[in-house]
């Protein structure tokens, strides 16, 4: 990456998040400082220097594993509020960095800002196909085909509490007789869904985007490459306040993958199953952890002795039911405990 302009930049606390400091017990959030380049990023983690070409940038905004959100909890004043950025470098795994404030007196502004340049810089001039109006309250209209444009970012009035100021939203350009065509295609939107269409004689992804105008129903059809449908759908989820329109779009965190599996087989008999194999203090400390108590409070809340519960922690953590996430076996609930844990609740 050369040196360039900076064009945002971000401090903070942060963490790098791949397969090895997922494992490390001693993995914690660090002072970090974010700057954004016109054609990279520079990640700065307490000694730690990372840089990537926006080309390595795969995703935005994913969501953190639940590991990091509790270590988290010890460095930080509030980790409602977070942003994500993950990346791939040359001949190493994909991995991510989470950053917050340090503080929660600033929310989401300070992350949606710095999120929003980046955004700038990954969509701004993006070449385009686009429908716009293509239906019209239900009427289709065969004089719309696909124009060429570009990804752009326009001033727009936007109320902020009693004051009303310009701000750069995203838009799309088409070019019309010298003169640039602005469609507002991210305001007003009724849902988002990715469909199939023909663009150039094959048959591509492209997403529709509903809006209403007046008291009909627009619908649009936007096409870019795959990376950067994306990129569209993340802005919308993030920078937007229409993000319930594109939640079931956007790519699941593998935490999420394995929820859903476990939901979908961890039911019934099995899980009766399993529970018949746990002893009353294993079901107890499950139960426990479930509710939210901390792992160093269940001797005396169990009247027993330290190393007795370290021991019932060690079984239910090699019974894959608990997972590490410090060395003085301060524990969190894996999605298959979690799943054994709720029909324990649930049925005894």
């Amino acid at each position: 990456m050369s040196k360039s302009k900076v064009i945002a930049t971000f401090e903070g606390k942060g963490i790098l998040v791949n397969t090895y400091t997922l494992r490390d017990p001693f993995t914690k959030w660090k002072k970090i400082k974010i700057y954004l380049y016109n054609d990279g990023l520079r990640f700065e983690l307490e000694g730690n220097t990372i840089e990537v070409d926006l080309e390595q940038v795969e995703d935005i905004g994913i969501k953190l594993p639940r590991k990091i959100i509790e270590i988290a909890k010890n460095s930080l004043d509030d980790i409602a509020d977070y942003g994500s950025i993950t990346f791939k470098l040359p001949d190493e795994e994909a991995q991510s960095i989470g950053f917050a404030p340090e503080t929660s007196i600033y929310g989401r502004t300070t992350i949606d800002k710095f999120l929003k340049s980046l955004f700038q810089e990954l969509l701004y001039k993006k070449n385009i196909k686009i429908q716009y109006a293509r239906i019209v309250g239900g009427s289709v209209n065969p004089e719309v085909q696909w124009d060429d444009g570009n990804l752009v970012f326009a001033k727009k009035p936007i109320r902020k509490g009693v004051t009303v100021i310009d701000d750069l939203v995203l838009a799309i350009a088409v070019q019309n007789i010298g003169k640039p065509k602005v469609y507002d295609l991210f305001s007003n939107i009724e849902s988002v869904s990715v469909e199939k269409k023909m663009v150039n004689e094959e048959e591509k992804d492209v997403i529709e985007i509903k809006q209403l105008k007046g008291k009909e129903t627009v619908n649009s059809y936007l096409y870019l490459d795959d990376t950067k449908i994306l990129y569209v759908l993340r802005y919308i989820s993030i920078l937007t306040k229409y993000h319930k329109t594109v939640e079931k779009l956007l790519p699941k965190s593998s935490e999420e993958l394995v929820s859903q599996s476990s939901a979908e087989n961890w039911s019934g008999e099995k899980l009766k199953g399993e529970v018949e194999k746990l002893t009353p203090e294993e079901q107890e400390i499950l139960t426990a952890v479930y509710t939210g108590i901390d792992s160093l409070e269940l001797p005396s809340m169990m009247g027993l002795e330290v190393d007795e519960v370290e021991k019932v922690l060690e079984s239910l953590i090699d019974k894959g039911f608990l997972d590490l996430i410090r060395i003085r076996k301060e524990t969190d609930l894996t999605e298959t405990g979690r799943a054994v844990t709720n029909y324990i609740i649930t049925n005894f």
